[in-house]
């Protein structure tokens, strides 16, 4: 008996240690998520900054961006909007010469 609750106490253990960055990851994500919050800029696709270990592929760059533009003049100036327009001509020409090959 004293074996079975040895076993039982150190997986919990180990459930309780995995879980964390779990929650820890997901609580990043309501970061992104506007819940009704006052609008944020993407300071990572404007300036390159708060990036943290952000790594997207072309596919997934292009959708956050087409995100951020759809916000429009209420969340950026018309110079950021341009140059996230740019930064989306450029990940769509990246995207067309990786999918013709060169």
């Amino acid at each position: 008996m004293r074996r079975i609750s040895r076993k039982l106490a150190l997986l919990a253990a180990a459930l309780m240690i995995m879980a964390v960055p779990a929650l820890a990851d997901e609580g990043a994500m309501d970061k992104m998520v506007d819940h009704g919050q006052p609008a944020v800029k993407n300071e990572c696709l404007l300036v390159a900054k708060n990036c943290g270990n952000q790594v997207d592929s072309i596919q997934e760059r292009i959708e956050r961006i087409n995100g951020e533009i759809s916000r429009g003049t209420a969340v950026y100036t018309k110079d950021e909007l341009r140059r996230l327009e740019r930064q989306l001509e450029d990940a769509n020409k990246l995207m067309n010469e990786q999918s013709l090959g060169g």
